[in-house]
C-alpha cells in the first residue's frame, strides 16, 4: 500500500467514527424531544380533566322549595310518608351476603385449551 491509500483509509475511518457520533447524538436528541412532547401532552390532558372535574363538583346554590300540603283522605297515609318508609326499608335491607373469601376456579374445556388441537403431538 502506498501513502495515498493509507491516508484515504484513515480518512474513511475517521468519517465513519464521526458519523457514528452524529447518529448517536441525533438519536439522543430525538428521544429527549419526544419525551418532552409527550410530557407536555399528558400535562395538558391532566389539566383539562381537572378543570372538567372542578366544574362538575361545583356546589350550586339551591333555592328552598315550598311544598304545599296535600289533602289526604282520613285513614290514608300521605305519599311523602310512604316514600320515606320505602326508602328506610330499602336502605335497611340492602345488605350484602357474607362471602367465604375462597376463590374456586373450575377448568372448562374449550377449543382454546383442548389437547386435541395442540401443536405438539408427542408420541409415547
Amino acid at each position: 500500500m502506498n501513502l495515498l491509500q493509507i491516508s484515504l483509509l484513515l480518512a474513511h475511518e475517521d468519517w465513519v467514527y464521526t458519523k457514528g457520533w452524529i447518529v448517536t447524538i441525533a438519536g439522543f436528541l430525538i428521544v429527549i424531544i419526544a419525551l418532552f412532547v409527550l410530557s407536555t401532552i399528558f400535562r395538558g390532558v391532566a389539566a383539562y380533566f381537572k378543570k372538567q372535574d372542578a366544574k362538575k363538583n361545583e356546589v350550586k346554590e339551591i333555592k328552598p322549595v315550598t311544598v304545599k300540603p296535600t289533602k289526604v283522605a282520613e285513614g290514608e297515609i300521605p305519599a311523602e310518608v310512604q316514600a320515606a318508609i320505602g326508602m328506610a326499608l330499602y336502605l335497611s335491607t340492602n345488605l350484602h351476603d357474607k362471602e367465604s373469601n375462597v376463590i374456586t376456579i373450575e377448568r372448562r374445556v374449550t377449543s382454546w385449551n383442548d389437547k386435541n388441537y395442540g401443536v405438539r403431538h408427542w408420541k409415547r
